[in-house]
C-alpha cells in the first residue's frame, strides 16, 4: 500500500476572448476497492458553477460554464489517494472485448500479433505473453510528441511507428482484444512530474492488471487512475467547447509525491 499526493494543474490559454465556455473536467481520482481519496480539493477559475458528474463508466469530474467573455482558464486539483492493488477489482464488462473507434485493428495490427505468437512459439496470450509483446512494442515504437493528434488511431500510430502514451496505449489495447484479452484504456498520474499519462488495464485471472507500455512496465501503486474507458474517447480527461473565434493552448503540469 502506497499513499500518495498529487497535483494536477491544467491552464488553457485563448488568444482572443470567448463565451459560453461549457467544460467536463475530469481530474477527480477513481474511488473503488484498489483506490481511495483520503483528501481532495479543486479550483477552477473562472466558472459560473461546477457540479460533481459522474459518467457510465464510473469517471467522476466536474461539469460547468462560464458565460462571460474570458481569454483563459485555470483547473488546479490537489489532494492525497491511498492505492492498494490488493484490494478486490471491479468485474470485466463485455464491451472491453471488442474493437472501439480508436483501436479498431488492420493487417499491421494483426501482423504484428501473429509476429509476435511466432517470435514466442506460443499462441496463448498469458501475462508473460503480454509482456512480451508490450516489449515488442516498446522496441518498435518510438516516444515523439507532434507525431500525431487525438485523432490518431492505433493502426495509424503503429505505420508511424511513434505517437505518445495515448498511442501506445491504443496499439497496446488493439493487439490485445486482437488476441482475445480484454483490455481497456486507462488515464491518470504517475510518480513524479510531468503531464497526464495514459495506460492499459487487461484482464488476467478474474482481475484487472495495469500495464504501461509507453514505459515497458506494470503499472503499480505509483499510479493514480483518473478515468477508464474503451479508448481515448471515453477516457479523456478534459473537454469543451465555446463560442467564439480564438485560437488555444494548453499546459498540464502534474506533480505526484509518495508520502508516509
Amino acid at each position: 500500500m502506497k499513499r500518495l499526493r498529487f497535483r494536477y494543474e491544467m491552464r488553457l490559454k485563448l488568444d482572443r476572448s470567448v463565451w459560453d465556455h461549457h467544460f467536463l473536467i475530469r481530474c477527480r481520482p477513481m474511488e473503488n476497492a484498489r483506490q481511495h481519496r483520503e483528501e481532495m480539493a479543486i479550483t477552477i477559475e473562472p466558472a459560473d458553477f461546477i457540479s460533481e458528474v459522474r459518467d457510465g463508466f464510473g469517471n467522476e469530474g466536474y461539469a460547468g460554464s462560464v458565460r462571460e467573455l474570458h481569454d483563459s482558464l485555470l483547473v488546479e486539483a490537489r489532494g492525497v489517494v491511498r492505492e492498494d492493488l490488493s484490494g478486490i477489482s471491479d468485474s470485466l464488462h463485455p464491451m472491453y472485448r471488442f474493437p472501439s473507434a480508436y483501436t479498431m485493428p488492420d493487417e499491421g495490427i494483426g501482423r504484428f500479433l501473429e509476429e509476435t505468437r511466432a517470435e514466442r512459439k506460443q499462441p496463448c496470450m498469458d501475462k508473460e505473453g503480454l509482456s512480451y509483446m508490450m516489449n515488442r512494442l516498446y522496441g518498435r515504437f518510438v516516444y515523439s510528441p507532434g507525431a500525431t493528434t487525438v485523432a490518431t488511431t492505433a493502426a495509424e500510430a503503429l505505420i508511424l511507428g511513434q505517437g505518445v502514451c495515448q498511442d501506445y496505449a491504443h496499439v497496446f489495447i488493439s493487439l490485445c482484444r486482437l488476441a482475445g484479452v480484454p483490455a481497456r484504456y486507462v488515464a491518470g498520474m504517475m510518480l513524479g512530474e510531468g503531464a497526464s499519462h495514459a495506460w492499459v488495464e487487461v484482464w488476467l485471472d478474474g482481475g484487472w492488471q495495469g500495464m504501461d507500455p509507453t514505459n515497458n512496465r506494470l503499472a503499480d501503486e505509483t499510479y493514480i487512475k483518473l478515468t477508464h474507458g474503451r479508448d481515448f474517447g471515453d477516457g479523456s480527461i478534459d473537454r469543451g467547447r465555446f463560442l467564439g473565434f480564438a485560437g488555444q493552448s494548453q499546459e498540464i503540469c502534474v506533480k505526484v509525491e509518495e508520502i508516509i
